[in-house]
């Protein structure tokens, strides 16, 4: 419904109060009843985590508790022990040190089963043989692990196997210390403690710190909680022979959906043991190694493969109901089934805190990763305290394995093995099957974020509703001035603005400097100061050189050291310095070309290697007066030669740069490429003081590199510059049209220069900046650009620059924000330009008086933020939708800024105010998750004549510190999930 207000001005009232209590209980109940109401939608949003935080932490320690009562047996008890081992493209170091160790154990045979393709392996255990008698080899020609051992088992002569993946080794007393349990007639299997042998890659770490996991908690837990362990592994696992000999069939011949089982032989061995009703037993004193996958890829694979294993098994388990009858057990394969969901609800959390914003909670989650992953493997710590530096990639890796699982229930029928068997031996898993696993793990990926988002629309607004009573800071007012007396906000001269102070004119043949002048309704004085480094007789004024027109008001206070009456012309002198590897060209009031500049220094230092390609092999340094043509007649593409070993560049001091239809690029000629590392310097062109740079349908690419020591160049790639107290005295300008600057390092940068154009240019993939108009760029116009895919921001005027216009423009997917208004740029106008894909969208720090107005800003984090006391702005009629965070987002003592008549929609917050007296009116502010947000300081703000509909949590929501108050005019407050709050 409409919000009515009240149309008496007695009636300006809080919307809450307090009720009545003694002044003594006042104070405090004030205090707590804001605390409460502060944290609670916190605490009721992020509740369902930390229910199912407790749940997980109260499953750990009654697992951790019972296993406390977990001893190792202690005796002796002797029998005959076959070590059988299935070998396969066995790393042949490890298959020695295996068959070494298991021979130090001594038992009663060891048996290898090897693939007939294996010559290596089958080399190795012949020469075993020669030195342990006991030894004896079967070769097979059957694939399949589950063959082999079959294989091994009924050859075997031992009342007990030992059943061992050919990379395990043993400790002195594994087979001592791993027959004790069968002293007791009903065990028929044992478990080994494992671990991994000197790890030392990150995937070794991880690994090891899982097998203790496993070793030192779980295992513990169901060793003392009952006689079913969940897997008796294949590293090393004891079995009495006449218990699994009749279950060899079962154990080759599995198939799940009707398809033959390739791996997961260790658990299935143990189930049929324990399906039969036999025992099992866990013998944390009898230790193997083994030595792990070294890359993380191949161990991501593996554990997927094990997962599906234990999927299978556990399925197949539960489906039979033979596990019920082991209760530790049962509760075990249930509880690990549902961690592998809750566990994604962490991170899912965490990253919406991020987007919400609440950095509290945040770091609380974030630091609790660490904290409690701590804990939990403080036995693995106590063993190797230097893996704590792993414990980061642990953490991430924990929440993968848990995508993995997910991932891995959708394809449990995929049957391969990285270690085992040649992948030309199984059934190939084609790409275009995976695609249905995928999807379905994207699905349980996005039902949970749904549920997450879901519980906050639904759930919190109810809570939200019974909190209790507060003071509320919005009043109401009947109407609140909006004349013109309060509209004072943006750029005060716009009409000034929209004229450019400075022109460009080509010389006519007949031109004088007095007709050029009363043309442009100007002096001859003016027009002199502003070119008076090029003209040595302003009399006689060539043909084809280019002229700064100064509009009336304009001046520079220029003293000139040089005469600009003399009667003999200067000679062009083109020389070079040996020492700095320069050439220079000097001779005021001349024009040079390549041609020119080749014919005196020779082809070694500036060559046409082909018809209009060029390369610059030496610097070349313009010097006063003088004018450089680059144009596509004479020359496409220029190279400026650039290595590792140096590089050279394009200047001008006080001089003309003319570049029409051409290429200019870094080139490295012992690559045959452009100079792509910029890290130990790169070719660049510069102008400097009083000079002008015109560019026009070219392309500048690969030039500039980062200044790493104090110089007045700045070498970011293509600039324009004046020297340090310079400024007022000298002119720097020039425009650009319709060219392309791309992959330098700050796509083009200007520094103290006066009223260029940029006109139809993009900008792109440049390492920093697409254009940085820098230090007292003022009147400017920059219209019809394309700014992408920078590094940094696409445009950004930086430091006193003002009277710019930004017009028309189209900035989208920079790494930070598509526009910047930075440090004392005031009195700037940004109409027109479509934002989007960036960090912030329109960014005024620190900047006032601007205008900023009817621009589209869509899809970035932030759409317009307003921050460090930028005062006295104007955002008129933009549309601003579609960005993940704010609408507008206004702080840091930004204060006295007008939003007005802009349509803000489809944001997740469409106005977040935290300063004072700015003034919102004439919104249109939908279908965002909440309208206003007024949160900390934000005080004599006003807000009237908006639109605040449709919004999905609240219209407005205000936390304000005690004692702010913000004023409510007439406004349209309706259809919002909540229209106020508090209210």
């Amino acid at each position: 419904m409409d919000v009515i207000w009240p149309t008496d001005p007695s009636n300006i009232k809080f919307v809450f109060e307090l009720p009545s209590i003694s002044p003594v209980v006042s104070p405090i109940a004030e205090s707590l009843t804001r605390v409460f109401t502060t944290y609670w939608q916190w605490v009721t949003f992020y509740l369902p985590l930390g229910i199912i935080g407790l749940w997980r932490w109260g499953t750990w320690l009654f697992k951790k508790t019972v296993a406390q009562f977990y001893h190792p047996k202690k005796g002796y008890f002797k029998t005959s022990v076959s070590v059988i081992t299935p070998v396969y493209n066995e790393n042949p170091k490890v298959f020695i040190d295996a068959l070494v160790s298991w021979a130090k154990n001594s038992p009663q045979e060891i048996i290898a089963v090897i693939d007939y393709t294996d010559i290596k392996c089958l080399k190795i255990f012949e020469d075993f043989q020669k030195v342990f008698s006991k030894a004896r080899l079967i070769i097979t020609q059957k694939y399949g692990k589950r063959e082999a051992l079959a294989d091994g088992i009924k050859a075997s002569i031992g009342e007990v196997v030992a059943l061992v993946d050919s990379d395990t080794i043993w400790s002195e007393d594994t087979l001592k210390n791993g027959l004790i349990p069968f002293e007791n007639p009903q065990i028929a299997g044992v478990a080994t403690r494992q671990n991994v042998l000197q790890p030392k890659t990150l995937a070794q770490k991880i690994f090891d710190i899982q097998l203790d996991l496993r070793y030192f908690d779980e295992f513990p837990f169901l060793g003392a909680a009952g006689d079913a362990l969940i897997c008796l592994s294949g590293r090393t696992a004891f079995y009495r022979k006449d218990v699994i000999t009749p279950m060899i069939p079962d154990l080759v011949n599995e198939t799940f959906w009707g398809q033959k089982v390739v791996s997961g032989d260790d658990k299935r061995l143990t189930y049929l043991v324990l399906a039969s009703g036999w025992k099992v037993a866990y013998q944390m004193t009898s230790h193997v190694f083994t030595p792990g996958v070294e890359d993380l890829k191949s161990y991501l694979k593996q554990r997927l493969r094990w997962t599906r294993n234990a999927l299978r098994a556990d399925l197949r388990a539960i489906y039979h109901g033979w596990v019920f009858h082991h209760p530790s057990l049962a509760y075990f394969q249930v509880d690990k089934v549902i961690q592998g969901f809750t566990i994604l609800l962490s991170p899912l959390f965490f990253m919406i805190a991020l987007t919400l914003q609440h950095w509290t909670l945040a770091l609380a989650i974030f630091v609790w990763w660490f904290i409690s992953r701590t804990i939990k493997l403080y036995p693995h710590l106590k063993r190797r305290p230097q893996d704590i530096t792993v414990l980061p990639a642990f953490i991430l890796l924990s929440f993968v394995s848990a995508g993995m699982k997910i991932y891995a229930l959708f394809t449990l029928n995929t049957q391969g093995w990285i270690t085992r068997w040649d992948t030309s031996r199984l059934p190939q898993f084609k790409f275009l099957t995976k695609i249905p696993a995928w999807g379905a793990t994207v699905l349980v990926f996005a039902v949970l974020a749904w549920g997450i988002f879901w519980y906050r629309q639904q759930f919190q607004p109810v809570l939200s509703s019974i909190q209790p009573n507060q003071p509320n800071n919005l009043v109401t007012l009947t109407n609140i001035e909006t004349d013109e007396t309060l509209l004072v906000a943006g750029a005060s001269s716009l009409d000034n603005i929209n004229r450019m102070l400075v022109t460009r004119y080509a010389v006519k043949p007949g031109d004088s400097l007095a007709r050029i002048a009363k043309a442009n309704g100007i002096t001859a004085d003016s027009l002199l100061k502003a070119n008076i480094n090029i003209l040595p007789n302003w009399n006689q004024i060539s043909p084809g050189y280019i002229l700064n027109i100064p509009r009336s008001n304009f001046s520079i206070d220029f003293q000139p050291n040089y005469s600009y009456t003399k009667k003999n012309p200067d000679i062009l002198q083109i020389s070079f310095d040996q020492p700095s590897n320069t050439i220079i060209v000097q001779g005021r009031g001349k024009q040079v070309t390549l041609k020119n500049i080749q014919s005196s220094v020779g082809k070694t230092k500036l060559e046409e290697t082909s018809p209009q390609n060029w390369i610059l092999r030496s610097n070349l340094w313009v010097r006063n007066g003088v004018m450089l043509t680059l144009n596509k007649d004479e020359v496409t593409w220029l190279k400026l030669a650039s290595n590792k070993n140096g590089f050279v560049n394009l200047k001008s001091n006080n001089g003309l740069v003319l570049i029409k239809g051409v290429k200019i690029t870094s080139w490295d000629e012992d690559n045959n490429d452009f100079d792509k590392d910029y890290k130990n310097g790169r070719s660049y062109i510069l102008v400097k003081d009083f000079s002008r740079m015109d560019i026009y349908d070219s392309e500048l690419a690969y030039l500039g590199y980062r200044r790493t020591a104090p110089t007045e160049d700045s070498v970011y790639g293509v600039a324009w510059r004046m020297s340090n107290g310079k400024l007022g005295t000298h002119l720097l300008s020039g425009e650009v049209l319709s060219s392309k600057f791309h992959h330098n390092y700050f796509g083009a940068y200007t520094f103290g220069t006066t009223s260029m154009l940029w006109r139809g240019n993009e900008f792109f993939d440049n390492i920093q900046y697409g254009l940085d108009p820098h230090d007292d760029s003022n009147n400017f116009i920059v219209e019809n650009n394309k700014f992408y895919n920078n590094g940094n921001h696409g445009l950004i005027f930086s430091k006193r620059c003002f009277n710019n216009i930004i017009r028309n423009n189209l900035s989208y997917n920079n790494k930070l924000h598509g526009i910047m208004l930075h440090e004392n740029s005031n009195n700037n106008l940004v109409e027109n330009n479509t934002v989007s894909g960036n960090l912030d969208g329109i960014v005024v720090y620190q900047s006032s008086n601007n205008t900023i107005r009817n621009n589209t800003i869509s899809k970035n984090q932030r759409g317009v933020r307003i921050n460090k006391a930028s005062m006295d702005n104007l955002f008129e009629g933009n549309q601003i939708e579609d960005n993940k965070q704010y609408g507008f987002y206004i702080y840091d003592g930004s204060n006295n800024n007008t939003v007005l008549n802009n349509k803000i929609s489809n944001n997740h917050q469409a106005v977040y105010i935290k300063t004072k007296e700015n003034l919102v009116t004439g919104n249109l502010i939908t279908n965002n998750q909440i309208g206003l947000y007024l949160v900390e300081n934000a005080s004599e703000n006003r807000f009237t004549m908006n639109q605040i509909i449709n919004n999905s949590t609240y219209g407005i929501y205000s936390k304000t510190s005690a004692g702010n108050i913000n004023y409510l005019g007439p406004n349209t407050i309706a259809q919002n999930g909540k229209d106020i709050h508090p209210n």
